[in-house]
């Protein structure tokens, strides 16, 4: 089949866009990815087997953000997607996340094509969550308004003719809004198991050195203060007293870096953290393995508790403990699978207990972890379910094929 992924970013790079068109690439379907173009790219480019089509671009910077902008009705990308159906024979549409679901199902209900629904976030509560921490203005004023998204989403979501969703907890959601389960899949954003082997096998980095020698705690990830990250930091002193060589890594960026920066200054950490910034994707197996625990200090929210972080998977599949807080997914994951520990949400002194209950009883936390990745969280397992959905398809778009010119 012909398949069209709309994404509303920049491409490359995401990692789920990545994985889901190289798998259905890889079952012999013709992939094309429907992207925005704020890097002035190529508006079309063939990258390992698919067709990227990006945007035409503005010669105002801004004029390009605000007329490429993904919001619910946007006619540009309504025109913009409606040409790729037609120009490619397009059998299948699959559109990420809210912001364009409605220009999917407009130019799927125009072409008669079925489409889908990858629910890669409960986008609603995630718009509810950074809406309630930090202020909106200009066009996140209307596209990350939760009282839209939340109108769009009871519009659309009923209207797909599938969804796919990363986690048992986002099924219950699309089950509460009143989607048969068989409509839905779970494929989740777990590893392929070959990034594994991609570890730096020699010690050549300083940076790697000063990891593999102290009691590392790695995080990686955006640094936003959603994150968590305050909490370790205020964990650390009582740490600390009984690990000394304890090391916090940082991996990644964001906008709390700063202030981050500021609390571990005042509080006398510079040597107990090591901040090491954005890490190629490929290198960040060689900075977890060295690590001694994987930290997942993110808050319980409405949204934290219907999806699961990449990086549990991880942290599990590079066979180091996992300290999370409580929220639903996780706990479950970490419970199942004994990878690791939990803590209350929020609570420093209750993080401080799972690190040092570590430390003092590794147990068999990583290996446990490493077989369950192994076994079932990876690509393999959840390619095959992407496919099982896609598949589905396959008939009647030969018969829609037979009877509707594209």
């Amino acid at each position: 089949m012909n398949i069209l992924y709309i994404w509303d970013s920049d491409y490359p790079w995401d990692i789920r866009v990545d994985k889901i068109c190289g798998a259905l690439y890889g079952a012999g379907h013709t992939v094309h990815i429907a992207a925005r173009n704020l890097k002035r790219l190529p508006v079309l480019e063939k990258i390992s087997g698919i067709t990227v089509n990006r945007m035409k671009t503005w010669n105002s910077s801004k004029i390009n953000y605000a007329l490429s902008f993904p919001f619910f009705l946007n006619p540009i990308w309504i025109r913009f997607v409606n040409f790729l159906v037609k120009k490619n024979s397009i059998d299948i549409i699959i559109v990420r996340d809210l912001p364009l679901a409605i220009t999917g199902l407009l130019s799927g209900k125009k072409s008669g094509i079925p489409v889908i629904f990858d629910m890669a976030e409960n986008y609603v509560e995630l718009v509810r969550s950074i809406w309630n921490s930090r202020k909106f203005r200009g066009l996140n004023l209307f596209v990350r308004n939760p009282f839209l998204a939340k109108l769009v989403a009871d519009y659309a979501i009923k209207r797909f003719d599938h969804v796919l969703v990363v986690i048992d907890e986002a099924a219950v959601v699309t089950h509460k809004a009143g989607i048969d389960p068989s409509y839905v899949s779970i494929v989740n954003n777990t590893p392929v198991l070959e990034v594994f082997n991609e570890q730096e096998k020699e010690i050549n980095d300083e940076k790697l050195i000063k990891i593999r020698n102290r009691f590392s705690a790695i995080y990686v990830g955006g640094v936003t203060l959603g994150r968590g990250l305050q909490v370790l930091l205020e964990a650390m002193p009582s740490i600390i007293e009984k690990i000394p060589d304890f090391l916090f890594v940082v991996v990644g960026k964001g906008y709390a870096t700063e202030s981050l920066r500021e609390t571990v200054k005042s509080k006398a950490l510079e040597q107990n953290v090591e901040w090491c910034g954005w890490v190629d994707h490929k290198k960040i197996y060689s900075y977890i393995s060295a690590s001694k625990i994987g930290v997942i200090p993110g808050f319980a929210t409405g949204h934290t508790n219907t999806t699961i972080p990449n990086k549990i998977f991880d942290y599990m599949g590079c066979g180091i403990p996992v300290v999370a807080s409580d929220t639903v997914p996780v706990k479950r994951v970490v419970a199942a699978e004994r990878c690791g520990l939990t803590f209350k949400s929020g609570d420093s002194t209750d993080l401080a207990r799972a690190i040092l209950s570590i430390h003092a009883n590794p147990d068999d936390y990583g290996a446990n972890g490493k077989r369950a990745v192994m076994e079932k969280y990876n690509w393999d397992v959840d390619s095959k379910r992407l496919i099982a959905a896609i598949d589905r398809f396959q008939s009647r778009t030969r018969i829609s094929n037979t009877t509707q010119p594209h």
